[in-house]
Formats: structure tokens, sequence, C-alpha cells
């Protein structure tokens, strides 16, 4: 979901591999389709970090740990949106107005594999290997379960008609 950019490899590869081992999700695990951007800029004295224009700066040198919680506070807030609907994929959470509704980590990287796959659309058999990688066998029928308690959960909660379309093994959110 996250696109790092940085002139110098060696700290763009460094950031990659600390933000992985917290589950920080990288455009790598999603076909890089991202929902944001991050340029990192080093200096002698400070790092900057750039995120939808906005900037954030620390000087050097600084525990990996603050610079982690002050990137992921900023990126957690910036919500996607979806007609009236305000997600944040870090939280797990669809805002509408003033109902929320909290996702499963199963719902989430659903609907993240829909949005960052809105054009297209995304094949069922990708999309449940992403879901279940250790999975030997693969099950539709799985997968439309919790499509179906997906739909379901966004209506009851914030009243939110989420609504997709399966053609050829493809599936595909439906934004009007």
């Amino acid at each position: 979901m996250i696109n790092i950019k940085c002139d110098d490899d060696f700290l763009k590869k460094n950031f990659i591999d600390l933000f992985e081992q917290r589950d920080f999700f990288l455009s790598l695990h999603f076909n890089d389709q991202y929902f944001f951007t991050i340029f990192i800029v080093k200096s002698e004295n400070y790092l900057e970090f750039s995120i939808n224009d906005e900037k954030i700066k620390f000087n050097l040198p600084k525990s990996f740990n603050e610079i982690f919680e002050n990137v992921f506070n900023k990126i957690s807030n910036i919500p996607i949106v979806i007609k009236d609907n305000h997600y944040y994929p870090f939280k797990q959470l669809i805002k509408k107005k003033h109902s929320s509704a909290f996702l499963t980590d199963i719902q989430n990287t659903i609907m993240c594999n829909l949005l960052l796959n809105s054009e297209k659309g995304i094949k069922k058999i990708d999309l449940i290997r992403t879901i279940w990688p250790n999975d030997k066998d693969i099950f539709l029928n799985k997968l439309d379960t919790h499509l179906t308690n997906l739909k379901k959960s966004l209506f009851n909660d914030i009243g939110y008609d989420l609504n997709f379309s399966s053609k050829s093994g493809i599936i595909k959110l439906a934004i009007n």
C-alpha cells in the first residue's frame, strides 16, 4: 500500500526491511499498487519524510521506533475517500459521517486489494493467495463468504452498500 522512494538505495532498503518487520504494508505485497508514496531525503544532520506534500523532519541521530511511530501516525490518519466514506487502511476503519465500521484483518486485506485494483479488478485466485498464503487448497466459496460478510458488516455498521462484480474469475469494486 506504500511506495518508498529514496535516492540512497542502502537507506531505502533498510527502511523497507524495518517497515516490513513491523508488518507495514508496502507495495511489494500489492503488485506495485499503492495508496501513498513516502519520499525520504537524507542530509548529514536530518532525515525528511514527505507524505502527500506534508513533511516530517527528524534531526539525527534518531531511533527507528520514534521515526516509525511518527510516520505511521501520519499515514494512518490519511483517508482514502470512497463515495461519502473515509477508509483508513492502517486503522482497519471506514467512517461515514458519525458512524464507524471496524474491519477484521481479512476484511481489510480484501478492501485494500479491491481498492488498489479498482480499475482492472483482481483475480479471485490472487486475492485468496494474498489472504491465505499458506493454504494448499483454494476454495472460492471461502472468499465469497468473507466478501458477503464484509458487505453485510459495512451496511449494518454505517449504511454503506459495498458493491462489487465478479466476471471470469476477476472481482472488481463498483464505485459510482
